[in-house]
């Protein structure tokens, strides 16, 4: 659907409020960070990137992209030992968690079912209409770069809230200071510039009218603008309040479901303009400058100069052997390392069996904990680690013996300069926990931790190539700094508030983490870790999700049952989970409802993890995760393409598509 195709994007307009779903909307430009990471498999050559996007005033995120050979050719790379053999996946008869209720609910609130599987591609996104947008990208002749693209937009018009509900008035979370650079377009722009099929009009174009026009309100969305303290943001915030909430007599409303909302005009001239002339037009110019004027006048100190020096630059992903599968991670300010770490901790158990029941779980809990721990220590280190030295932290991080070390009594570790040395006992224990000083071996800093990073949503595409996208972008917490431009229509960020303040708790109440301390041009550390996972040279998974820290234990958990206990793709994601990141010192299990499905913990397992020495709590809510799994058995008589699975969590609106 190109720049001209108006007709078609009108004629689906009307028919969307019919009812109709053949087609999909997208969204607008901007987040703050973006973590992706993608992969394609050639024969002749690989090669792995990494697309940072650098700010004057903080940066964002990263895109990781990785280039390999097809489903069934092996990657032509140099090979690596295998820490052990691939887990052979089995069932487990564990007493877990279950989801329960009416299955009618394995299906979006539109009828569209949450798990689907096709051959040609897949994509998995927070809304179904932003899925089914993707997979109209790739029909079009698009790739898989091209469709997270056009998803990615999608989501930032239909789903503004992103993840998360977050409304405290502080100028870490509302107002101008609370803006960072916005990037997810540069970031966009720069991916698809390397590696897109279809040109770069033909992936913004579609969103042009929805922004326009508007869209139907979905129950996600009508949900976190009823959670709005309206009084303490529609007076201070009417552009906000103008672009999504409805006008009722003398007063202001959040929209009904399927109610048509969410206008905004000066985006799709935006958006209209970026699809012609690139993304250039918002960092430069009459458009830079009055955004920097409007940042400005809400308190902001994002200049002109900022906006001008906006980069998207190259690194390298990480490349974990774990499991006897490799997993692609981009590197700090993301949290993905943390995931593999505690794989790698759980690899020294007899996995899937050991791994099974309350002591497999008390077992995975722990290794949360000291990854967690080790979490606490990293940060941006910038270019040429200006900002900070993470590398002694991801050596022990990718190390199978540091895992040893704190799976049983190994070594005496030696903390930073403001700890003492600590020596090392058995650092699991099947019949108990620790003190919080001793998870982590050296990098224990408790006195510091990080933040949620909740106005986030993550997406997971997969096309008939082999090339995978694992995309994160947040605007931290939900509806960012409340600030709408509306010279640009633009829903800005509060990024600022993920960084640590010395001598300040930070928004959620935890201890500040000088790993993360603000300084010019730094990025601020997130939870956001998007995943893919091969075996022996072919892709397996492409995962990653949406959150705050509830993201990393939610992915842990998610590859931990597909690859490990083999369960379905739906199951492996909608399942309960558990939830603890160390500080505080507290177990979340999951214990309530959405849209017509329960996640529940038997009360025999709780109470036996409760016998272990966890303070176990039950929590309403969880992250959200986005999967597309490859079938491993390629070549069912007749097909040598393997089924894409694709599964959008049902905490959220979300729906795959697939074709």
């Amino acid at each position: 659907m190109g720049v001209g195709d108006q007709a078609s994007v009108d004629g689906w307009l009307e028919a969307e409020s019919l009812g109709d779903d053949r087609i999909l909307s997208r969204s607008p430009t901007i987040r703050t960070r973006i973590a992706a990471t993608l992969h394609r498999m050639r024969k002749w050559r690989s090669g792995v990137l990494c697309v940072a996007l650098l700010t004057g005033l903080i940066a964002l995120t990263l895109v990781t992209v990785f280039v390999g050979g097809r489903y069934s050719m092996r990657s032509a790379r140099e090979e690596v030992p295998n820490d052990r053999p691939a887990v052979t996946p089995k069932k487990s008869s564990a007493p877990e968690g279950s989801i329960t209720g009416d299955f009618s609910a394995r299906h979006d609130y539109r009828g569209h079912p949450r798990a689907v599987s096709a051959r040609r591609g897949v994509v998995a996104a927070d809304h179904g209409r932003c899925s089914d947008m993707g997979v109209d990208t790739l029909r079009r002749g698009g790739n898989a770069v091209d469709a997270a693209v056009t998803t990615t937009l999608c989501q930032g018009v239909m789903n503004p809230a992103a993840s998360g509900l977050g409304d405290r008035p502080d100028a870490a979370i509302t107002g101008g200071l609370a803006v960072a650079v916005p990037m997810e377009l540069q970031g966009l722009h720069s991916v698809h510039s390397r590696h897109g099929a279809l040109p770069w009009s033909d992936v913004v174009a579609p969103v042009v009218p929805v922004a326009a026009k508007g869209f139907p309100a979905h129950p996600y969305l009508v949900a976190a603008l009823g959670n709005v303290n309206q009084s303490a943001v529609l007076g201070a915030f009417p552009a906000f309040r103008d672009a999504f909430f409805v006008r009722e007599g003398g007063g202001w409303r959040a929209p009904r479901v399927n109610e048509t909302c969410c206008a905004r005009p000066a985006l799709a001239r935006l958006l209209e303009r970026v699809a012609k002339e690139g993304p250039g037009v918002m960092y430069g110019g009459e458009t830079a400058a009055g955004l920097v004027l409007e940042i400005a006048g809400e308190g902001g100190v994002v200049s002109e100069a900022d906006l001008a020096g906006a980069q998207a630059t190259l690194s390298v992903p990480s490349r974990e052997r774990v499991l006897g599968l490799e997993f692609w991670t981009p590197g700090p300010p993301t949290s993905a390392l943390t995931i593999t770490s505690a794989l790698r901790i759980l690899a020294g158990y007899d996995l899937p069996l050991a791994g099974s029941g309350a002591l497999g779980m008390h077992r995975t809990v722990e290794s949360m904990k000291h990854a967690f721990a080790a979490r606490m220590s990293l940060g941006d280190p910038g270019p040429g680690s200006k900002f900070l030295d993470v590398d002694p932290v991801l050596q022990d991080l990718r190390s199978p013996s540091y895992a040893d070390a704190l799976r049983r009594s190994a070594l005496t570790f030696t903390l930073p300069p403001w700890g003492d040395g600590m020596p090392c006992r058995d650092l699991i224990r099947d019949d108990g926990v620790l003190n919080l000083t001793e998870y982590g071996g050296r990098w224990n800093v408790t006195a510091g931790a990080h933040g949620l990073d909740a106005g986030t949503s993550h997406l997971s595409v997969v096309d008939d190539s082999g090339m995978a996208v694992s995309l994160t972008t947040t605007i931290n917490t939900g509806f960012g700094s409340k600030i709408l431009s509306p010279s640009t229509g633009i829903l800005l960020n509060n990024q600022m508030a993920d960084f640590s303040t010395p001598g300040q708790l930070n928004v959620f109440g935890y201890p500040p983490s000088p790993s993360n301390f603000i300084r010019p041009g730094k990025k601020p550390f997130s939870s956001m870790s998007p995943l893919i996972v091969e075996q022996d040279g072919k892709l397996r998974v492409c995962v990653g999700g949406s959150g705050g820290p509830r993201i990393i234990s939610a992915v842990l958990q998610t590859v931990l049952r597909l690859i490990a206990y083999g369960e379905p793709a739906f199951d492996a994601v909608a399942n309960p989970r558990l939830h603890h990141q160390l500080v505080p010192s507290i177990l979340y299990a999951e214990n309530w409802s959405v849209g017509g499905i329960s996640f529940n913990y038997s009360t025999p397992l709780l109470e036996d993890l409760a016998a272990h020495g966890h303070d176990v709590q039950l929590t309403n809510w969880g992250a959200v995760v986005q999967a597309v799994v490859v079938d491993p058995v390629i070549g069912v008589g007749q097909s040598t393409t393997p089924t894409l699975h694709g599964v959008s969590d049902p905490r959220k609106d979300g729906a795959p598509s697939g074709w």
